[in-house]
């Protein structure tokens, strides 16, 4: 009887847990992400970016400007985000205030279709013009690295965000999927997966949603695995506390236990 109750607690699946609370927001949510102390920002369609604490709370709002081609919130200190049509970088503070900001010189990149942070002072760029990715040090108006995509997609309109992590750089292709860089800007994995829209990282795993689950890949020991989402959703996001389950116009608060 104490084995079979081990079991069924070891397998209950992750939407099990409690669920905390269920917020709105007044306009559609185009992207969602957590910053290294685990809190949740979304990005609405009208450009608003929108920061919550993990049980809900409203923290701050960014509504004085374009909607962001990417943003990325990092350690949630220096806030990055990157406007394609300008193409302009913005550092920002918590309370989204501009502390520092940068143009992309097109001599370092004729058409840059994204760009996220390299650490404190470096940048990656995705340049459509020649197909090439490049490191730059905006401060020193340098060119660290620059190298050819390779057999990356044709088109790279399909390809909708970036990020590095862990010393490695990713690009979301939504039509075929996960291309992984090493930090010299080699590919060294592709995740083939039609129609994703996400992916994310807890500790040393890449997440991603896929077929009802959440897929996990370690970056280091390639060891993968998969959990249960328990529903429908837009984005789902995970913390060491929390699971927020990401709609269209709301956002459901979990507690969560990795």
């Amino acid at each position: 009887m104490r084995f079979i109750l081990y079991f069924l607690i070891l397998s209950a699946p992750a939407y099990a847990q409690m669920k905390i609370t269920t917020i709105k927001v007044s306009d559609e949510i185009i992207q969602a992400t957590v910053d290294r102390v685990g809190e949740l920002y979304v990005v609405t369609k009208s450009g608003q970016i929108q920061k919550f604490d993990i049980n809900g709370k409203l923290l701050s709002v960014y509504k004085n400007g374009p909607t962001p081609t990417l943003f990325e919130p990092r350690d949630g200190s220096r806030l990055f985000t990157y406007f394609k049509g300008e193409r302009k970088i913005n550092y920002m503070n918590p309370s989204f205030e501009v502390t520092s900001a940068y143009q992309i010189d097109s001599a370092f990149a004729i058409e840059p279709w994204l760009a996220c942070s390299s650490g404190d002072h470096h940048v990656w760029i995705l340049d459509a013009a020649d197909r090439t990715l490049k490191k730059i040090e905006p401060l020193k108006s340098s060119l660290l690295i620059d190298v050819n995509l390779g057999v990356v997609s044709d088109d790279l309109t399909t390809i909708v965000t970036m990020r590095e992590y862990q010393g490695f750089l990713f690009l979301l292709d939504k039509e075929k999927g996960i291309y992984i860089f090493n930090g010299m800007g080699k590919l060294i994995k592709t995740i083939s997966s039609p129609h994703l829209t996400s992916f994310n990282f807890l500790g040393e795993e890449l997440y991603y949603p896929v077929s009802g689950k959440i897929a996990f890949l370690n970056l280091f020991s390639t060891e993968t695995r998969e959990i249960s989402t328990g529903g429908s959703f837009k984005f789902v996001l995970l913390t060491d506390e929390r699971r927020f389950i990401v709609h269209e116009k709301t956002i459901d608060f979990f507690e969560f236990k990795p």
